[in-house]
């Protein structure tokens, strides 16, 4: 009686003889499959990248939620900016306007406002106003001090002028028939005050004027070219013109002047919105080409700086992943040549794999519309995951072609041997992929996804359309004669040579716990960040420091804290008053909010009074023979003290508001928080976060949005669950090997082979941690873990599963090496090329991708290999 066939038997039974007899029809009817692969993922809807963080964290995260209400409030925080570098200052200044003009007329609708300048005429009639009453009494103390010290130095009649008090007349008459005291050191003003009350930079300036010594008008351009010297961007400037955003770069050697001018623009949405920017940047280059298509007395240039020039960022991401992506297809080619000693052999791989790429990005377009920074690689990662499926096929026809006389019959058995231990691994690798599917964190869960049907479609590739390439190219390419071992090693040899190196595994196992423990987190994240190509590109850029009044860089990533009414950010601003000069926290380096530009009416009162004070003692004859410094320092308190009025928000300069305006117009809801700790640590940072990224008053908790949040958050959350998936996984893959191995030992020796190679991979990472601060797992190589668990459990379970075939019954150890062993190599070694790719890239976050992917699937290779073979050869042997 004739036994039942299986469903894979029926299956081959029918598929391939349909396609032999109908190969043409057959190849025709997968490539017209894969033009309509291709519409979804170049036209309809078409597939973008996002590289926007924030999209991939929960939208419950309140930094995602304080994001977008700080969009829909205020527009974006980033700075856009038009940068213009000319030899006429007064063609800069010119251009400024006409380019403000220009955005107010064809931008409406992408911008909230522009900025050419900074008027701070306002800060230096009011400065006084500014200064706590503490301050101003040090003034007035300093006054009345300076009085006395002029009054012993020109004699009691001097004294007299002051004061009718006999006894200040006798002292003063005494002091000076004896040795005249030191003059006292007086500190007018600390210049660090401006900052720490909240104001911006350009109102600082107005303060620095007022109580710092001029240094002159002459410049020596020759003398200012030594980097040596102190160069004043401003100091070329006319008065007159000081309060614009220009300003001059340290001149060349030659000593030409130069003068780069700045239009500010705040935008409605930020620099991570790739379509907002990409369109921005479109409007950018109309703007561009119609002032720079225009004829200048002198050569002029103008640029894009600030964070929308990020888009160039995205740019070079994608361009990576195809630059990756072929440096992985060209090293696999190579690889595919040596293992199967012909060229027929790659490019059957090579094209299976290649198509198994179209379905999977056609069904990211369909089911996403877009890919992020994790799933961007795609196409790299199934080339290298994806081929093994081909190369073991293929490999296994090859091994048949002596046994059938038909290459229809070769296909029908390679593809039911094949089909049960592809269903395994692809169901193994799926399933470790597809834990990701439990994380917070969307990046990892749409790799999950997108990852796990890259696997599906490559297994289902090499099972259909590779055997049609097969047929249509001829046949199967003939099988290589040599063998990996030396033909002198018999069979105890072999064995004994992988029981040695299987026992070093061990020992080395020892040593992996010990270092194992130092396997860390990455949070230097300088070390995720794109390497700095500035040194090409510096001189095409135009510096807009230079435009600043205090040529000091000022941070771009703020915390914008946001409440319902301005009373809540009052409270702020005496809570942040309180950190800063009672508790000295280090971390908080200065704010701002409308009680910065405009203090509480009440204190501007009691000001006034102790002003009154300064102004009548100012005007006393007596100073009119102050010298030095005292003399400049007495006249601009003459000029300070003539305020008599308290102010109001409507008499704050207009770009003062801007700073603190909404969309409606409306302002004092909305602060701003400057941190002054490093921004590359990862540690630091949260810290700050947990600080100053909560904040209640009246019982409501208000908004606190910074990018830099959205990182942290980033970084929080991929921590949180990586380790915890790493763990659901490592049960996952034992659930499976129960599933595979249903004998105990056969299960056990697939355990010690994995087991092994997760050891020795810990250790290793542990290793280069300690002693080469290298092969930190981050936000972006984290993805590899799951996968390197699935690809190290794949070669496992080939091996074994070889071995122990019932068809397999005569398999020597030369013989699973030489086949199963083989294949097993040629597709891990391609996966690692898959990975070779990344490490080619300028992005170190990306690179380490590479790192990780390629040091944990090689660790996994030659554990499988080592061990499966000590293992069969000794455990599990052949009766």
């Amino acid at each position: 009686m004739a036994t039942k066939k299986t469903i894979p038997e029926r299956f081959s039974n029918w598929y391939i003889p349909l396609i032999c007899k109908h190969q043409y029809k057959a190849l025709a009817f997968y490539l017209i499959l894969a033009v309509l692969f291709a519409i979804p993922i170049l036209f309809k809807p078409g597939l973008k990248l996002d590289a926007d963080l924030s999209h991939l964290l929960p939208q419950d995260t309140p930094s995602v939620k304080a994001l977008e209400e700080s969009y829909l409030r205020f527009g974006s925080t980033d700075k856009f900016m038009i940068a213009i570098q000319s030899e006429d200052l007064n063609l800069v200044v010119a251009l400024q306007d006409s380019i403000a003009e220009y955005i107010h007329k064809n931008w409406e609708g992408d911008f909230v406002s522009t900025q050419v300048d900074n008027d701070n005429q306002f800060f230096k009639d009011n400065a006084l106003l500014y200064l706590p009453v503490k301050h101003l009494e040090n003034i007035r103390d300093n006054l009345e001090d300076l009085q006395l010290e002029i009054g012993r130095k020109n004699g009691p009649l001097v004294v007299d002028l002051l004061s009718g008090d006999s006894a200040a007349v006798a002292d003063s008459t005494n002091a000076s028939a004896g040795a005249a005291p030191a003059k006292k050191k007086r500190v007018w003003f600390d210049e660090n005050l401006p900052q720490e009350l909240g104001l911006p930079d350009e109102a600082v300036s107005a303060f620095d004027a007022f109580f710092k010594k001029s240094k002159g008008d002459t410049i020596d351009a020759k003398a200012a070219s030594n980097e040596e010297v102190e160069w004043d961007s401003k100091s070329t400037i006319p008065s007159e013109l000081k309060n614009r955003l220009v300003g001059s770069p340290r001149p060349d050697s030659t000593g030409k002047i130069l003068y780069n001018g700045v239009v500010n623009a705040k935008l409605i949405k930020p620099s991570t919105d790739y379509e907002f920017v990409t369109h921005i940047l479109a409007r950018t280059d109309s703007l561009l080409a119609y002032f720079s298509g225009k004829t200048y007395p002198v050569p002029t240039r103008f640029t894009v700086e600030g964070t929308y020039e990020g888009l160039k960022e995205v740019d070079e991401v994608a361009n990576d992943s195809i630059f990756s992506f072929g440096i992985s297809l060209v090293l696999i080619i190579f690889l595919t040549i040596f293992f199967f000693r012909s060229v027929k052999g790659p490019i059957l791989v090579t094209a299976s794999v290649l198509y198994a790429c179209l379905p999977t990005l056609a069904f990211t377009a369909l089911f996403y519309g877009k890919l992020n920074p994790f799933t961007v690689f795609v196409a790299s990662i199934i080339l290298g995951i994806g081929i093994d499926y081909s190369i073991h096929i293929l490999g296994t026809s090859q091994k048949l072609m002596h046994k059938y006389a038909t290459l229809e019959e070769v296909l029908e058995a390679a593809q039911r041997k094949m089909l049960k231990p592809f269903i395994l691994a692809s169901f193994t690798t799926i399933a470790a992929f597809l834990t990701l599917l439990a994380a917070h964190f969307r990046g990892f869960y749409e790799f999950g996804v997108v990852a796990s049907m890259g696997v599906l479609f490559s297994m289902l590739t090499s099972l259909l359309f590779l055997p049609v390439l097969v047929k249509c190219m001829g046949g199967i390419p003939k099988a290589p004669d040599n063998s990996l071992l030396p033909k002198s090693w018999d069979e105890a040899k072999i064995l004994k040579f992988f029981k040695y190196l299987a026992f070093a595994g061990f020992a080395l196992g020892a040593v992996s716990i010990w270092f194992a423990q130092d396997v860390d987190f990455e949070h230097n994240l300088r070390n995720l960040r794109r390497v700095s190509t500035n040194v090409t590109t510096s001189k095409n850029k135009i510096s807009t420091k230079v435009t600043r009044a205090t040529g000091k860089a000022v941070t771009s990533t703020p915390a914008a804290v946001m409440g319902s009414k301005p009373e809540q950010l009052d409270k702020l601003y005496d809570t942040l008053m309180v950190r800063l000069h009672v508790e000295h926290d280090t971390t908080l380096g200065s704010f701002l909010t409308l009680k910065s530009f405009v203090p509480p009416m009440d204190s501007q009162k009691a000001r006034l009074e102790i002003i009154e004070e300064i102004r009548d003692l100012a005007e006393a004859r007596v100073f009119d023979r102050a010298e030095g410094d005292d003399s400049v320092n007495i006249a601009n308190l003459r000029k300070l003290s003539a305020v008599e009025e308290p102010f109001t928000p409507e008499d704050v300069p207009s770009w003062t508001l801007d700073l603190l305006r909404e969309k409606d117009g409306s302002y004092g809801k909305i602060g701003f928080i400057y941190g002054d700790f490093p921004s590359w640590d990862a540690h630091a940072l949260h810290r700050f976060q947990e600080r100053y990224g909560h904040w209640n008053f009246d019982g409501e908790d208000l908004r606190t949005f910074s990018s830099q949040f959205i990182l942290s958050d980033v970084i929080d959350s991929v921590k949180k669950d990586s380790f915890r998936l790493a763990l659901v996984i490592i049960l996952v893959i034992f659930g499976t090997l129960v599933v595979s191995f249903r004998k105990p030992k056969y299960f056990l020796a697939g355990c010690v082979a994995f087991g092994m190679g997760a050891l020795l991979t810990l250790g290793l990472l542990g290793f280069l941690t300690d002693m080469f601060e290298f092969g930190k797992i981050s936000i972006y190589n984290v993805i590899v873990i799951p996968m390197a668990l699935g690809i190290g459990i794949d070669a496992t379970i080939h091996m074994i599963t070889s071995w122990t075939s019932d068809k397999n019954q005569g398999m020597t150890l030369r013989q699973l090496m030489d086949t199963t062993g083989r294949n097993v190599m040629a597709s891990s070694t391609t996966t690692i090329a898959g990975f070779v790719g990344f490490l080619f890239t300028t992005h170190r976050g990306l690179k380490g991708i590479g790192d990780l992917a390629c040091i944990s699937i090689a660790m996994f290779l030659i554990t499988s290999i080592v061990f499966c073979m000590y293992l069969c050869g000794s455990w599990l042997k052949k009766k």
